[in-house]
Order: structure tokens, then C-alpha cells, then sequence
């Protein structure tokens, strides 16, 4: 058997570092590196496919900041590269033949339907005049959703993939809430809140020195939740927390209550840091704040969707010259800082049932699991549909593609472990030819 002089992964390891090189060469400053960066991902996606939500989400949100400079569309464009090296890399290994086919749920026609409407919409939205930047805008809020939930069943196809992108999504989310935990003004919550839920149903599940670290994880997210000072957040945790103690069975409720006794504990001991402090003491503002021109602005959203309740004003449709406390005269929309006005604004009612259906079939598969790791990932969607009445993030509501395709994706290996459990051992050809057990 021959036997190669160098090593695949020696060659693949040179090739990624010639092209990085030559990026950064050829290309100028922040461009260079992003190109760079795209480049490392793509191979190593190319290896480790189950890797692209976690560093897409992490990543994306940590780097995104850095080369951005506070530009939300050079945040967006960073996470949208992350994704696009993502689908390269799906697609490359396909073409080679060494990539399983995705997952099939009950949700892929709603989600394929929705997009099917963003591209109604937008074209709709062309054609009515409104602004290419802003149908642009409106399009990624909307399209971001199926984007997440294609990427999840094409890339988490097995459990053991599902289970290494949860460690490295933990991993991630717990050294980048180490590092900036005691850093005062940063507001968030959303990294550390979307591992919460699975942390209490390991909690509950495990013992000894597993248990002792997904408690003590949980603890630490539910600490930075709870300093995020961002109430749109606090609401997500709090009605997940209330549905996993109402429709949770034993486990999931012995999870609970010793996540939030050691949440308390880790509490007390970051007390300490004076940065924890800090941030703690805006707590009370961010109860104190006030919505100022939000209100405002929902009642225009809301004016443009009665004008037009079916179908809404087309995707990218904005109200100029509009006077914002504080803002003085402005545009308003295409997006708006309540996520169902954005939809009702520029899809109208139809848009908000196709966005809507197949997040609730996925809700309710998993709220039918009492003790399954389905129910912690339908609880926090539901979490997120409720806080998204008073949020619409800059880079959309991403969590709301997500979340119901792990839930399916859980749910299926579930059901599979449980009929294989289930399966009686029976010998060849007992079955009648009505394919019940003689």
C-alpha cells in the first residue's frame, strides 16, 4: 500500500495558510483580514461542518464588533461572510461526496415558504418604489430566519453532531462571557440566555462532576443574563423558565432549582469584582428607562399596516419626515424596534402567519416532551416570540430560525432512541402480514 508523503491535513494546513497570506497581501487593511478569516473558517468547516452555527454566532458577534467599528452593517456583513464560508464549505462537500444528507422536519415547507415570500416581497417592494438599500434591510430581517434553520438541519444531521456543536457553542459563549462579564455598559444576554435551558436539562439528568459544571456554567450565563440590563432579555428568560417549571416533568424541575440556587452562589462570589458591581448598579435603569421615541415609532409602523393589512407596504417601505423625541425629524422603517410591526408594516398579515407557522409547529412538537431535551429549546423560543414584541436587533431574530430546528432536530432523535428502546426482540418472520407481532 503506498503511502503518501505528506499528510492531507498537512496539505489542506499549507493551503489555508498560503491563501490567508495571500488575502492579506493583496487585499487592504480590514477587507484583508476578513478575507482571511472567511478563508480559515471555510476549511475549517470543511472538516468540522457542526461548527459553523457556533462560530458563526461567537465568532461573528465577537469579531463583527472588532472590524466593524460600531457599524452595524460591517457587523451584519461579517456574520453573513461567516455563513456564506459556511454554505461553501456544505456545498464543497457535498460535491466530494462525504457529507450525509440534511435533515428532513415538519417545518422545511413553512420555512421554504418563507422564503418565497421574502422574494415576493422585495421584488413587491421594488416595484412600489421603495428604496433598494432599505428592501435590502427589511429582507435580511425576514430572510435570517429560514438562513438559520437551513443551516442547522444541513449541518447538525446526527446527534453527535448536535452534542459537539453544543460543547463548542458553550465553550465559546463561556470564555467570551468571561472575559466581558465585568465590563460595564455591555448590554446583551442573548449568547449565554440560548445555552441556559439545555444547561438546566443536564443539570437534572447527570451526576457527580457533570453536574457539578453544567450548574456551574448555568449559574454564570444566568448571572450575565441577569446583568444584561436588556428587558426584552429578561422577559425571554423569565416566561422560559415558567414554562419549563409548568410543562417540565421531574428532571427538567430538579435542573431548575439547582441552576438557580447556583446562580445565586456565583452571584455572590462576583459580587466581589467591582466591574460586576458596576454593571449591577444599571439594573435599576434599565427598569427606569423609558421607551421614548419607540412608541412613536410602532404607531407609525402600525398605521402604514392598517392602510395596507393584507399584504403590507412591500418589503423596504419607510414613512419620511416623521419627528422622534429626540431625533427630530426622521424616516421611519423599514425596521422597527417591535419585531411584529416590522412584519405587519412591510408583509402585513400574510407575512406574519408565514413567519409564524412553522416556529409554532416546531414550539409545539417540543412542549409535548416533559423530560426531553426538546422541551428547553420550545420553551425558549417561545421566550423569544414573547420578547420580540418589544425587540428587532440589528441583526435579526436569528434565534427564531434556530431554535425550532434544534427542537425538531432533538425531537427525531428522541422518537428514534425511544421506538429503538421500545422495539421488542422478536425472531424473523414473526410478524403477520398486517405487520403486527403474531
Amino acid at each position: 500500500m503506498r503511502v503518501p508523503i505528506v499528510a492531507p491535513g498537512v496539505l489542506l494546513a499549507g493551503a489555508a495558510l498560503g491563501a490567508v497570506v495571500t488575502v492579506v497581501t493583496v487585499l487592504p487593511g480590514p477587507v484583508g483580514l476578513a478575507a482571511a478569516i472567511a478563508v480559515l473558517c471555510a476549511g475549517a468547516f470543511l472538516l468540522w461542518p457542526w461548527a459553523v452555527l457556533p462560530v458563526g454566532i461567537i465568532g461573528g458577534a465577537v469579531v463583527g464588533a472588532l472590524l466593524s467599528g460600531g457599524d452595524v452593517r460591517g457587523y451584519i456583513a461579517v456574520k453573513v461572510l461567516l455563513l456564506a464560508a459556511g454554505g461553501a464549505a456544505l456545498a464543497v462537500r457535498h460535491w466530494l461526496g462525504v457529507e450525509t444528507a440534511p435533515r428532513r422536519t415538519v417545518a422545511d415547507v413553512g420555512m421554504l415558504g418563507l422564503i418565497g415570500l421574502t422574494v415576493v416581497a422585495a421584488t413587491y417592494g421594488l416595484a412600489v418604489g421603495n428604496l433598494p438599500a432599505e428592501v435590502l434591510v427589511a429582507a435580511y430581517q425576514v430572510a435570517t430566519i429560514p438562513v438559520y434553520f437551513f443551516m442547522a438541519t444541513h449541518t447538525l444531521t446526527s446527534s453527535r453532531r448536535i452534542l459537539a456543536a453544543g460543547i463548542l457553542y458553550v465553550v465559546l459563549a463561556g470564555v467570551f462571557t468571561a472575559i466581558s462579564v465585568a465590563a460595564p455598559g455591555r448590554h446583551g444576554g442573548l449568547i449565554t440566555l440560548m445555552a441556559i435551558p439545555a444547561l438546566i436539562w443536564i443539570a437534572g439528568r447527570v451526576r457527580g462532576w457533570r453536574r457539578a459544571g453544567a450548574l456551574l456554567l448555568g449559574g454564570f450565563f444566568a448571572v450575565d443574563v441577569l446583568l444584561a440590563s436588556y428587558r426584552g432579555i429578561w422577559l425571554a428568560a423569565a416566561l422560559t423558565g415558567l414554562i419549563m417549571l409548568v410543562r417540565g416533568g421531574r428532571t427538567v424541575r430538579t435542573g431548575l432549582a439547582a441552576t438557580a440556587a447556583a446562580a445565586i452562589a456565583v452571584a455572590a462570589v462576583l459580587a466581589l469584582q467591582p466591574g460586576v458591581r458596576e454593571r449591577a448598579g444599571e439594573i435599576a435603569k434599565g427598569f427606569e428607562q423609558s421607551a421614548g421615541y419607540r412608541g412613536v415609532e410602532s404607531e407609525v409602523g402600525l398605521g402604514v399596516f392598517a392602510d395596507q393589512p393584507l399584504v403590507g407596504a412591500g418589503l423596504g417601505q419607510t414613512t419620511p419626515d416623521i419627528y422622534l423625541s429626540g431625533f427630530t425629524f426622521t424616516d421611519v422603517g423599514p425596521v422597527y424596534h417591535a419585531f411584529y410591526v416590522t412584519l405587519l408594516a412591510n408583509l402585513g398579515l400574510v407575512g406574519l402567519l408565514v413567519v409564524l407557522w412553522p416556529i409554532l409547529r416546531a414550539i409545539r412538537v417540543g412542549l409535548g416532551s416533559r423530560d426531553g431535551i426538546t422541551l428547553p429549546f420550545a420553551a425558549l423560543s417561545c421566550g423569544f416570540l414573547a420578547a420580540a414584541l418589544f425587540a428587532a436587533p440589528t441583526d435579526g431574530h436569528w434565534e427564531l430560525g434556530l431554535l425550532p430546528a434544534l427542537t425538531l432536530l432533538t425531537a427525531h432523535h428522541e422518537g428514534a432512541r425511544l421506538r429503538r428502546f421500545a422495539r421488542p426482540a422478536l425472531p424473523r418472520g414473526a410478524l403477520t402480514r398486517t405487520g403486527v407481532a403474531a
